[in-house]
């Protein structure tokens, strides 16, 4: 069974339980009795359980052999023999050699996370960054940098593409000032980094920029993105520039699609998902554009077993994200002509919106003038 399987035939509680013990590498080997006893679940149904994840792959099934008398940890030499080597009773005296399955955990090697960058969206100063430093902070068992990187308020500014290359100079620039003082500090790993909505467009132009080509970053979390679908991950991973990316997708973002039509160079990447193989897709479809930095969502995402934590922490050979990760076929962006028409129309529109509300306080001001001009000479 796959994971995905595993949570529809016996639950997300016996799943995340599993995937915590797995992730937190305390014991190779899980005693049946003990996991049951200790969810407070019936014996049986773990037994099921703990089976149907070995027949997936998930854990592996092993058969120890006991003394039936003192609970002996017998081998095979030992158990075809008359007697306990132990307790020197006789196996056949007290019902024969006893088996019982145990099950051993494919605990992958828990990566260190040395520290963070978070970079919000356009139209937010990322209030959720500073949340997510508490998280982080409170969540590991050592001390790693958050780096909250804002680049200020920004409204007409993403609609025009010199800016956008201003905004990703002004990013690198600042990402380097940062590595070079963590390296001054005796941090050498790259940083990952967490991206949302604009942010995750700022970084992959930065990457772009010839001059920024000596800054190497870990593992990448997008949220939100408007990255573009067809965007090539597999290029920079082989360059060396991301260790890996995970897209959070979610189902009820309206923000993305729309994308493409006003941000150069833009598309729908947090809702069609990216289409390289090497970029991790995970979908959730009641996600807006920014539900994954609620309260309740960090921590789910970011505790033991969740999917930040286990992209941030766990190792990413198969089978990891099995059953959760999906793969798109294909994207292409809408026609230009229809792009740079919408474009055009919704510029327009900004622009009449804009100038109404500006006549709309000029004629206040001026009405209110006068009434104070008319209570002075009164």
């Amino acid at each position: 069974m796959s994971e995905a399987e595993l949570r529809d035939a016996f639950g997300n509680e016996l799943v995340d339980a599993l995937l915590t013990q797995i992730a937190s590498g305390d014991t190779p080997a899980l005693n049946p009795e003990i996991f049951a006893a200790a969810l407070n679940l019936d014996g049986a149904k773990v037994s099921d359980f703990l089976e149907a994840a070995a027949e997936g792959g998930l854990i592996e099934r092993r058969e120890e052999l006991h003394c039936p008398r003192c609970e002996e940890l017998l081998t095979e030499e030992t158990a075809a023999r008359e007697l306990c080597p132990s307790c020197k009773e006789a196996f056949g005296d007290h019902g024969g050699v006893r088996r019982r399955a145990v099950y051993k955990l494919k605990v992958g090697k828990t990566r260190d996370i040395a520290w963070l960058i978070a970079i919000h969206g356009f139209n937010t100063l990322g209030p959720w960054q500073q949340e997510f430093s508490w998280r982080m902070a409170t969540k590991l068992k050592y001390s790693a940098p958050v780096l909250i990187y804002k680049y200020g308020l920004i409204r007409f500014s993403v609609l025009v593409r010199w800016r956008h290359r201003a905004l990703a100079r002004q990013l690198g620039n600042s990402l380097r000032t940062a590595i070079e003082h963590v390296k001054a500090n005796r941090i050498s790993e790259p940083p990952d980094l967490i991206l949302h909505s604009f942010g995750s467009q700022l970084f992959v132009q930065m990457l772009a920029l010839p001059e920024f080509d000596d800054l190497r970053f870990g593992r990448v979390i997008a949220a939100g993105s408007v990255i573009r679908p067809d965007y090539d991950w597999t290029q920079r991973i082989q360059q060396g520039r991301v260790e890996a990316v995970f897209n959070h997708c979610g189902g009820r973002d309206w923000a993305v699609p729309f994308a493409q039509f006003f941000i150069p160079e833009t598309g729908p990447g947090a809702r069609q998902g990216f289409v390289d193989p090497a970029a991790i897709n995970v979908m959730d479809r009641d996600y807006r554009h920014s539900s994954c930095f609620h309260i309740a969502e960090l921590e789910s995402n970011l505790a033991r077993g969740g999917l930040w934590d286990r992209f941030l922490r766990g190792s990413l050979a198969p089978p990891a994200f099995e059953g959760e990760r999906f793969h798109p076929k294909s994207w292409h962006p809408i026609w230009r002509p229809i792009r740079g028409l919408v474009r055009i129309l919704g510029v327009a529109l900004i622009a009449v919106i804009a100038t109404g509300a500006l006549t709309f306080v000029s004629a206040v001001w001026l009405k209110l003038l006068a009434c104070l001009g008319w209570e002075v000479i009164g």
